[in-house]
């Protein structure tokens, strides 16, 4: 029975991995496709770097019903056309809220902890320039719901490297017809030890039209390389308003741990933490995260 049940999973295995090798190959064609209808030149494939990434996360927090949230975004590269050009289909992110929650509740992707927004945006990625001072992005596009709502993006980051430090500066403006104009401002700082661990701290402005208020996030995120495709974080971090006066509203802290479950495109993450928040008087509210990611490119 056994052995069985073992021959039944291998073939369960190998029936995704034919099914991820089928969807790499027509994604392959459709970026051909794709970036010939912008340009006759010829096509590189080794320039490629298309992706499709996708979770399906649970969350739960004490006091709150748990939530399920499915996010899916698309990346075309048109390496023919320009490098510097990308076609992005994603989930609509509240960016504001994304650069004050935990950094470690975040991955190197961007995928949100729990779900904020149900709405798909559309739009182009340009890099408007790339120095040895700093780089400089424009995006545009629109939200793919109706009445249509487009938006435009500029962001400028710099980064500096020292014997010592890394120093990683950006601004981000971001302009929504319907919602309005938001500005988020990061200054973060890191030191790599050895292989093993590295340390960030990570100060955030943010500011929009809507509440017409600043919060102030402050972040330290310990990361731990366990090798083989095995990550651990731990974070702390404190979000202030500066209206009417400076102070801390919320606390928190989280552990997360990320692994490569399956060839090079299954993953699995889990984070716990609890948050510390001033209107219930700092009471903790503990919380656990699960998280399954797929990243096909």
């Amino acid at each position: 029975m056994a052995k069985k049940k073992q021959a039944k999973q291998g073939n369960t295995l190998l029936r995704i991995d034919e099914t991820q090798q089928f969807i790499s190959d027509q994604w392959t064609g459709l970026n051909y496709n794709t970036d010939t209808f912008f340009s006759n030149q010829v096509y590189k494939r080794e320039e490629n770097k298309s992706m499709i990434s996708a979770y399906y996360a649970a969350y739960k927090k004490e006091g709150v019903h748990q939530q399920y949230n499915f996010d899916l975004k698309v990346k075309v590269h048109l390496p023919s056309t320009t490098k510097k050009m990308k076609i992005v289909i994603e989930k609509e992110r509240d960016e504001i809220l994304e650069s004050t929650s935990s950094d470690v509740l975040y991955t190197t992707q961007g995928s949100q902890a729990t779900p904020t927004k149900s709405n798909y945006l559309a739009g182009l990625s340009y890099l408007l320039s790339d120095s040895p001072y700093y780089q400089t992005f424009f995006d545009v596009g629109m939200k793919i719901l109706l009445p249509l709502d487009p938006f435009a993006k500029f962001r400028i980051q710099k980064n500096v490297t020292t014997s010592f430090v890394n120093i990683s500066a950006s601004q981000k403006f971001i302009l929504y017809r319907q919602d309005g104009f938001e500005e988020i401002t990061q200054l973060s700082f890191s030191k790599k030890f050895n292989e093993m661990f590295q340390l960030e701290l990570a100060n955030t402005l943010a500011w929009d039209d809507r509440s017409d208020q600043f919060i102030h996030r402050n972040g330290l995120v310990l990361s731990q390389n366990l090798g083989d495709e095995k990550t651990m974080s731990y974070g702390v971090g404190a979000n202030a308003r500066l209206a009417p006066f400076f102070y801390y509203y919320s606390y928190d802290c989280a552990i997360s741990y990320r692994q490569l479950l399956h060839s090079n495109w299954l993953y699995g993450f889990l984070a716990v933490g609890a948050d510390f928040p001033k209107e219930h008087n700092f009471k903790m509210e503990k919380f656990i995260l699960g998280r399954i990611e797929i990243f096909f490119k």
